[in-house]
């Protein structure tokens, strides 16, 4: 009975909390500090002024949550703009005859984790594509914090007309591999069932330690007990070639991203789960003859460091940029 009246309380406090609680950031360390103290936290950008903190997802019938239309606020110290289709960046305008136009899908690592806007990766490369081809070449952010393969493919249905991409970008992983006791398959986008849980790190967020992904618990990338990927690999190939066939329907070329994480950096390399889905790109982008952008390989041939990541799976802003440049050239080539 005690524990149903606090329920019953926190359910009253939540209706006036607001929307998302403060998260602390990692505190920069040493480059074998793992997972919280990577040494590209150093380079993050200090809080902007005059802007509220973190983006409240709304939400969404197809996608479970989006991105708040017609919002500007920060997100992990970085000023965040979102336009009128939900997606992260400027207003989506007609693209030009002449006109290149990357469109590229993922969660929060495509989205920008702590990386300003002209600094994500599909911008790099399109200004480096611009220059290079001496025509226009722009980049919209698909991404989302979150989002699986099945959420990107509702996303280009969603929006993919209006964007009107000559090139979408594939690089969804880390959301679907990603250890929960609810795989979307059996519905997803749930909250914590008990109000009380959360209030309770809603109102204790700023001192509790920084959020990690599931599947990061004892081995980086090793399932953890009891629980199952958001998406499995069936599942994954399936919506990996619905994306493909897509994008086609749409008129534009899919390109194929595997993205990097610090993992990639140790001698011993990838655990299985992290290679099994990425196997299913690598055999994506060979079953349609796409363009593949292969993250691990670039960063190990530039000689990428932590320093090139914010923690366990986002690339910091120079990590952006090694990824745009891979980008640029796989296009360029």
């Amino acid at each position: 009975m005690g524990l149903g009246a606090l329920e019953f309380a926190a359910r009253g406090v939540e209706v006036g909390m607001p929307a998302m609680p403060l998260r602390p950031l990692p505190a920069p360390g040493a480059a074998d500090c793992m997972p919280d103290c990577m040494p590209g936290v150093a380079a993050m950008p200090e809080q902007p002024v005059g802007l509220p903190r973190g983006i409240p997802m709304v939400p969404h019938g197809r996608r479970a949550w989006a991105l708040p239309a017609n919002t500007e606020m920060v997100e992990t110290n970085v000023a965040v703009r979102v336009n009128a289709l939900a997606l992260r960046g400027p207003p989506i305008v007609p693209r030009a005859a002449d006109e290149l136009r990357l469109l590229t899908l993922g969660d929060s690592s495509v989205f920008g984790f702590g990386v300003a806007e002209a600094e994500v990766f599909g911008q790099v490369a399109a200004r480096g594509l611009a220059a290079r081809l001496g025509r226009p070449v722009s980049a919209v952010n698909g991404g989302t914090p979150g989002y699986t393969s099945v959420q990107a493919l509702d996303t280009l249905m969603d929006v993919g007309r209006l964007v009107d991409p000559t090139h979408v970008v594939i690089a969804t992983l880390w959301s679907d591999l990603f250890q929960t006791d609810t795989p979307l398959e059996r519905g997803g986008g749930q909250r914590h069932p008990l109000a009380l849980y959360r209030v309770g790190t809603r109102l204790l967020g700023r001192w509790l330690p920084a959020t990690k992904v599931g599947w990061t618990e004892g081995d980086v990338g090793a399932p953890g007990t009891g629980r199952s990927a958001r998406v499995g690999l069936e599942r994954y190939q399936e919506t990996l070639d619905r994306l493909v066939a897509q994008a086609r329907i749409l008129g534009a070329e899919p390109v194929v991203m595997i993205l990097p994480a610090p993992i990639d950096l140790d001698d011993s390399g990838p655990p299985p789960l992290i290679s099994l889905y990425r196997a299913e790109l690598e055999a994506l982008a060979v079953r349609h003859d796409l363009v593949l952008v292969n993250g691990p390989t670039y960063f190990l041939q530039k000689g990428a460091t932590n320093a090139d990541f914010y923690d366990q799976v986002h690339p910091s802003t120079s990590g952006h940029g090694l990824l745009g440049s891979a980008l640029y050239g796989a296009l360029s080539d």
